[in-house]
């Protein structure tokens, strides 16, 4: 522990090296807001003269455009301590402590700090809450997916697309979310948090006829540290209530574990199950004939480039065990993200490559054909904070509680079966509103 000390110690004196020999303008700060070593000397510089507000804010927005540094965090974290402000120490540790990416050592330093100051002393709450609201406009290019060809196969041959259903059959349409989600977890111990979560998504879709749908969640995770081991299981409930279309209950369980090798490299990799049961009514009397069980596995190695860029490389091997033999198929298959945190958000690359072996023909599409499928999803992704990108809002929105998400998506299916053979095109923007709701507990 005494080492511990004296590492802290060295990373706070590292942050106020090259300390200002004149002072720093505020005018200097709003010319230069990503300047790094400008803004610590500024913060630095208004800690020595008792302003500790005007350090946590700039420390604030550091940590904000470099949210991987940990030093920043450290140097926060024991101004945080000196204003004597819990709510936000607790909740800088708990992000510190459940964040995957965090050292062993740098954990153990957060602790030191901790010690030093007192603060196991005191009987903080292990309880935490907070309310998401949610909303999200997606365009979607082919939502009733006509294939490429514009033909169907029925029974070997070939039909025009737009002659079947030709009254539920949208090309290009929109559709609405507007969801919330509670979560409630309790620290159970410095390596060891229980979350509880309950969701409820309410979606519109503009054109077509069924679809629209209101989905209930609910879930319970543990998250748990065994040395350089992030291990959590979950288990979860799915409900959709859909308009003109059979419903059905998803019930699954899973565990994921990341593995952290060192401070560039970490393998991430995790098991799952989940049981889908269709709701048998006079509408839909052969509902159950779409029941399946979903078995899944991937494994992930994530390189870090740098504490801004990552590259991850995912392997996947899923199999769906449906009552219709010809709805059964093994999947295999790999996917590829880049991501690279910028001063307005984070930027994301993924391209998912799969492939998809059925069991039996589909008798009344081709009893001659087994269906295959190559399917590749490649998507571009920007999410952050809103006040990353509309500074002025912070006077609004003083807890950086609002976040964004933009993301355009490409699925293209090539099979040898021709129903199957369809591209679409997504582009998604979203609002998340998020309520802190630890002063209840």
């Amino acid at each position: 522990m005494r080492n511990n000390f004296f590492k802290l110690i060295s990373i706070l004196i590292l942050i106020s090296v090259n300390s200002f020999a004149a002072e720093i303008t505020y005018k200097e700060i709003l010319d230069n807001p990503t300047d790094l070593e400008l803004n610590l000397n500024y913060a630095k510089q208004q800690e020595s003269s008792g302003n500790l507000k005007l350090t946590i804010s700039t420390l604030e927005r550091l940590s904000m455009l470099y949210p991987t540094s940990t030093d920043i965090k450290l140097y926060l974290l024991s101004i945080l301590i000196k204003m004597d402000s819990k709510v936000k120490v607790d909740l800088l540790v708990r992000t510190m402590m459940n964040d995957p990416n965090t050292s062993i050592e740098t954990r153990k330093l957060i602790a030191e700090l901790l010690t030093q100051s007192d603060q196991e002393k005191k009987e903080p709450s292990k309880w935490f809450a907070y309310l998401d609201l949610k909303y999200s406009q997606t365009e979607e290019s082919n939502i009733s997916g006509i294939t490429k060809t514009k033909k169907l196969l029925q029974e070997g041959t070939k039909v025009d697309f737009t002659k079947v259903d030709s009254k539920f059959v949208v090309e290009y349409d929109k559709a609405y979310t507007r969801g919330s989600s509670l979560t409630v977890g309790k620290n159970i111990d410095k390596s060891s948090s229980v979350f509880f979560n309950l969701g409820l998504d309410i979606n519109t879709i503009n054109k077509k006829k069924k679809g629209d749908s209101d989905i209930i969640s609910s879930s319970v995770s543990y998250f748990k540290v065994i040395d350089n081991h992030y291990i959590s299981p979950y288990i979860y409930l799915s409900k959709p209530n859909y308009r003109r279309q059979e419903d059905y209950n998803t019930r699954g369980f899973g565990v994921n574990n990341t593995f952290i090798i060192n401070e560039k490299n970490n393998i991430n990799y995790g098991l799952a199950y989940a049981d889908t049961s269709y709701d048998v009514n006079s509408h839909f009397d052969t509902a159950a004939d779409n029941d399946n069980g979903t078995y899944s596995s991937f494994i992930r190695y994530n390189y870090n480039f740098t504490n801004k860029s990552q590259l991850g490389t995912k392997f996947i091997l899923n199999r769906i065990e449906s009552k219709k033999e010809f709805d059964s198929f093994d999947s295999k298959g790999i996917s590829l993200v880049y991501s690279h945190v910028l001063p307005f958000g984070t930027l994301k690359f993924k391209s998912t490559y799969l492939e998809n072996d059925y069991d039996e023909a589909e008798e009344f599409v081709d009893s001659s054909l087994i269906r295959t499928d190559e399917s590749l999803v490649t998507s571009l992704s920007l999410d952050g904070q809103l006040n990353q990108i509309f500074p002025f809002l912070k006077k609004f929105n003083k807890l950086n509680g609002i976040f964004y998400t933009l993301n355009m998506r490409q699925s293209d299916v090539s099979s040898n079966v021709l129903n199957h053979d369809v591209e679409r095109n997504y582009k998604t923007i979203g609002l998340t509103k998020r309520i802190n709701l630890n002063g209840l507990f």
